[in-house]
């Protein structure tokens, strides 16, 4: 009976540390939908992970939609980015070995205002743009090379969703910045997001923790999804049992194998000589503009 009753508990998380907050609801499963249309019906452990996630950075609450938001769009239950958990634990756990590297002092202070640098970029390119042959030879030769570490290596974008925030994660040996992008307004005016455009500082080894903790919760979340979805007798949707715990157990495995290279330094190959040369030539081109 007492097990019955712990499985039936609405499963709910937060992660909680001095600094920084990642917060993620699961759907109620006895609500999950199914994907598919009838008679085709089925479920899999990615769908398994609907829910409700959002992520607390100081005093801004990345992923929350405004008030304005949520008159909009009308029925919408919480205030939160409801989709599939998963989606963001691959967007995220991918950018974690480049997570772990170093970014030098001098870059490591150019996030302190990463528009700034990135207009500075875009001058530098504007300046090539009126011949195409060199415009096209510089783009992926000097602009890319220099742009790369901001822009690529260590950030995701929530591309799945409508005016989703960019991320970035700056490491600088003892501390880490996290900065967001997420002002958006709909096509009516309407500001989707609570959060402003920010950034927030907090020491490296206190975010290794919080995403360790995140992830011990999000799958002990899951192994509860799981038990449920065995146990239960699914009648026209279609479940392959043996394929969700196989699943199950290959995610758990590859988030921990990712959270390695958070754990460990890991190799940085990026030629930073090569880019302070290419930042040093920048300023120099673009400081009478």
């Amino acid at each position: 009976m007492l097990k019955k009753q712990f499985l039936e508990i609405y499963v709910s998380y937060k992660v909680k540390l001095s600094a920084i907050m990642i917060h993620f609801k699961l759907k109620e499963f006895d609500k999950i939908t199914p994907v598919g249309r009838e008679p085709n019906l089925y479920l899999s452990w990615y769908w398994l992970t609907e829910g409700d996630l959002w992520l607390t950075f100081g005093d801004a609450t990345i992923y929350e939609y405004s008030r304005d938001a949520m008159h909009y769009f009308g029925n919408k239950p919480t205030p939160y980015n409801d989709y599939y958990i998963v989606r963001f634990l691959e967007d995220f756990t991918t950018c974690f070995e480049k997570i772990s590297q170093n970014i030098p002092n001098e870059f490591y202070q150019l996030t302190e205002d990463i528009t700034q640098f990135k207009s500075d970029v875009q001058s530098w390119l504007n300046l090539y743009e009126t011949d195409d042959e060199v415009y096209s030879d510089f783009y992926f030769e000097e602009y890319d090379k220099l742009i790369s570490w901001l822009q690529y290596e260590r950030t995701f974008s929530s591309a799945h969703l409508i005016g989703g925030p960019k991320l970035y994660f700056f490491r600088n040996k003892e501390k880490i910045r996290i900065v967001w992008e997420s002002e958006y307004n709909l096509e009516n005016g309407i500001s989707l997001w609570t959060a402003k455009d920010g950034s927030f500082e907090m020491t490296y080894l206190d975010f290794v923790n919080e995403v360790r903790q995140f992830g011990q919760n999000f799958f002990n979340a899951m192994d509860l999804q799981i038990e449920q979805t065995l146990s239960k007798e699914w009648e026209a949707i279609l479940v392959d049992k043996e394929k969700l715990v196989e699943e199950h157990r290959e995610r758990k495995m590859e988030f921990n194998e990712n959270l390695q290279f958070l754990e460990h330094d890991s190799a940085d190959i990026i030629d930073w000589t090569e880019i302070e040369k290419l930042y040093q030539r920048m300023k120099k081109e673009i400081q009478h503009l």
